[in-house]
């Protein structure tokens, strides 16, 4: 295979991998949406500890910390929100970004309600659908 086919299709298998995970993305969007926190980080002013994030999330039931350190990883990833860790040693802090911005609810530029009605159950639910139908034709 030459060098040019090569590059071509691995960028191709990149661009699958990409297609095939932005569910997970879309889905950690939403989280982070529906937990508030873009809103949590951007009322304290500066960036702030997973801890402090967890205890501001509006449901009171909602503790579980691995989970949002998992969904905060992610989103640091696709530089949705920044990570900073301390020169010392403590806990990691995390930051806004032009990115999360966008995810703030009481902003008039905000794109999450948009978010929330595209990732909406009965939007999602049809899709499987549509494959079966189209072998059954």
């Amino acid at each position: 295979m030459r060098p040019k086919e090569a590059e071509a299709e691995l960028q191709a298998q990149a661009d699958i991998w990409k297609y095939m995970l932005s569910y997970v993305d879309s889905m950690a969007v939403k989280c982070a949406v529906e937990l508030c926190v873009a809103d949590i980080i951007n009322m304290h002013g500066c960036p702030i500890k997973l801890s402090q994030i967890v205890a501001d999330i509006p449901d009171a039931l909602f503790q579980n910390v691995s989970y949002l350190k998992r969904i905060m990883r992610l989103l640091v990833r696709r530089k949705i929100f920044t990570e900073l860790h301390p020169s010392e040693g403590g806990d990691t802090k995390y930051g806004m970004t032009h990115l999360s911005r966008w995810l703030l609810q009481d902003s008039q530029m905000s794109l999450a309600p948009m978010l929330l009605m595209e990732t909406h159950p009965r939007l999602i639910t049809p899709w499987p659908i549509v494959s079966r139908r189209w072998h059954k034709l």
